[in-house]
């Protein structure tokens, strides 16, 4: 279900809630332009963030969406099912933990030309 991040990247794909102690988070993956030594690409991101930190466009169409109950040890969090790409884990605030030699592109590209 397509969400709006409170933080870049803004608009995300919300996969999963979560239950952990008293709070509820939310498993959600989006493609993040970075910039490597072999160049500019872009990778599929996944991470768990507060609930509080998404919310639902009023154009985005409700979808079922698994809650399951996350373990007391937060570096035990799951990717999503069969998820190929980066897995930053739990992304609770600040910038999102990106692979080594991985440096996230932010702006606008066309300002960056």
């Amino acid at each position: 279900m397509a969400v709006h991040l409170d933080r870049a990247p803004h608009c995300v794909r919300l996969v999963a809630w979560g239950r952990a102690g008293d709070r509820w988070h939310a498993c959600i993956t989006w493609n993040q332009r970075v910039s490597t030594a072999a160049g500019d690409d872009e990778i599929g991101f996944a991470a768990w963030v507060p609930a509080s930190a998404v919310s639902k466009p009023g154009w985005s169409s409700p979808v079922a969406l698994p809650r399951i109950v996350l373990p007391p040890d937060r570096r035990a969090w799951p990717a999503p099912p069969g998820w190929p790409a980066w897995y930053a884990g739990v992304w609770d605030e600040g910038p999102v933990p990106a692979p080594a030699g991985v440096q996230i592109i932010t702006g606008a590209a066309w300002r960056r030309r």
